[in-house]
Order: C-alpha cells, then structure tokens, then sequence
C-alpha cells in the first residue's frame, strides 16, 4: 500500500513498486543554519538591549553594544531570523508537496498539498535514466534523478533534486521498464 502516494492514482492492476521524497538532508540544512545564526545574533544584539545577555561586542563593533547601532542592527538581526523561518516553512511545505513514484506501468511526480499536479510518464516511454551525486550527496546518501522520455514532455527533461539512493530508484525505474517491454535478446 502508498504511504505517501494516494491509492486511488493507482489504476486496476497497477502496482506500487517504490515512492519517495526529497531527503531532508537536502531542504532543510541551509534555512535551518540561516535561522540558527541569525536567531542567535538577534539574541546577542537584543538581549544585550534589553539585559538578557551581558555580552558585549568588542573594540570596532563595540557601537553594536547598548549604544550607537545596537538597537537597529538588532532590529535587522531579528527580521533576518524571521525571514528564516518563513524559509524553514517554505521549504517543509515543498517538501511535503512532492512524491515521486515509480509502479508497473508509470513514472510518477505528484505536487501540491491543497490542490495536485500530477505528472507522468508511461514506463513504456522511458528512454533514460541518469543519476548525478556529488562528493558530498554521495556521503549523505542522495542524488538528483533525470528520467528521459520520448516525445520530451516536461516531466522527462526536469532534474529531480534530492532523492535519497537514486541508484535504487533509477534501478526500480529500469526493472519497471524492462518488465513491460519483455525480455531483450
């Protein structure tokens, strides 16, 4: 059964082979430092304000201390760690909105938390599958999937970024296609 996939997509006699997100490791770690650096600025800079903290800036930026600047770059320092958690919460929405599949007979992305878009590609028509994982995708363990059509549909040119063990994925892909096309002599 689809954990993430609806089981109504699946049509008779259409099965699941495999489906997946993005990893995590892709959306999240660059909002998620932005966040902490300027949640933590902000901190230093307006609690030092305000007395939460007894941290003061040395020499140069000492104007970032309770007098001069300080209270408007402070300012700046909590809008930007505002802004990273918008960016957070975008990116776990993207991250939610979007599976991708693979069943017996199709190539399956599917978008969109109220509304779907729901892009596919008919195995038979599968031409390709390329995988890229640089040095540091290939230690976290993802990669980005590129599946070739016929006939250049917007779902067969487009990179799919993040997919935790491609080689799996682009395995299962291929074993669908050369299921339906039979064997090859």
């Amino acid at each position: 059964m689809p954990r993430l996939l609806k089981a109504t997509y699946l049509a008779d006699q259409e099965y699941l082979l495999d489906e997946t997100r993005a990893t995590k490791l892709f959306y999240f770690p660059g909002p998620i430092l932005f966040t902490l650096i300027f949640g933590g600025l902000a901190l230093v800079t307006r609690g030092s304000l305000i007395g939460l903290t007894s941290y003061q800036f040395p020499g140069p930026l000492s104007a970032l201390n309770t007098g001069g600047y300080g209270h408007y770059v402070g300012d700046v320092f909590v809008l930007l760690f505002v802004i990273g958690l918008l960016w957070i919460l975008v990116r776990y929405v993207r991250w939610r909105a979007t599976v991708y599949a693979v069943t017996t007979r199709r190539v399956i992305v599917q978008r969109g938390i109220f509304g779907k878009d729901f892009d596919e590609i008919p195995v038979t028509q599968v031409r390709g599958v390329d995988v890229h994982m640089s040095f540091g995708q290939r230690i976290l363990g993802y990669g980005t999937v590129r599946v070739s059509s016929e006939g250049g549909t917007k779902l067969g040119n487009e990179d799919w970024l993040g997919i935790p063990h491609p080689f799996k994925f682009q395995k299962t892909i291929e074993n669908a296609t050369q299921a339906i096309q039979g064997p090859t002599h």
